[in-house]
């Protein structure tokens, strides 16, 4: 049964994290170690309303590190390192501005927990969810640096296995993994692409 107060939420409501998926994101870390020591750059794509930005900037304590992220919607976070920014990620003439302002060039880690508007249909949400990957994955091909990592959340549905297929002949199919935390509610279609 659905329960939209379970446990996760109140345990993020209790450690004062933004929303409960922060957890996902933990579980996913702990289990492939995303994020280490030689992580300083990051972006986070959807980081709306911020609870992946909170656990990444806790990890990574590089006071020279860089943590972009970028929203629709407009968002405010008061957390050292972190730069957010309400800008469509598609705008591709915008985001390259931001990133040479920041002086980035690749990044070491990138994070996306952006999901389309649902609407309970669960093949259409994932191929929703699909088309708006397809709308950023050139952002992984032109801004992950070579050993960088990233963790997407996407929908299960018509279109994932192409897309699974896309992302492992373009970044070696061994480093690429599908893994679906504890923290998602078990109904969910809800699973996560992670580049090791």
């Amino acid at each position: 049964m659905y329960n939209p107060q379970d446990h996760y939420f109140k345990k993020a409501k209790k450690e004062w994290y933004k929303a409960r998926s922060i957890f996902k994101l933990e579980e996913i870390d702990q289990k492939f170690k995303l994020i280490d020591k030689k992580t300083s750059t990051v972006l986070d794509i959807g980081c709306a309303p911020g609870s992946w930005l909170q656990y990444t900037a806790t990890k990574i304590k590089n006071p020279h590190a860089k943590i972009l992220g970028f929203d629709i919607k407009a968002m405010e976070i008061a957390i050292p390192w972190v730069d957010t920014y309400q800008q469509d990620i598609t705008d591709q003439d915008a985001i390259k501005k931001i990133f040479e302002e920041h002086k980035i060039k690749k990044f070491d880690f990138i994070q996306s927990d952006m999901a389309p508007n649902t609407i309970g249909v669960q093949d259409v949400d994932a191929i929703r969810s699909i088309a708006l990957l397809e709308e950023t994955l050139r952002i992984y091909k032109e801004f992950l640096a070579p050993e960088g990592k990233f963790a997407i959340k996407i929908f299960m549905g018509p279109g994932f296995e192409e897309f699974l297929r896309d992302l492992k002949k373009h970044f070696w199919w061994k480093k690429i993994k599908v893994y679906k935390p504890k923290a998602c509610r078990d109904q969910s279609k809800e699973t996560y692409i992670v580049k090791l």
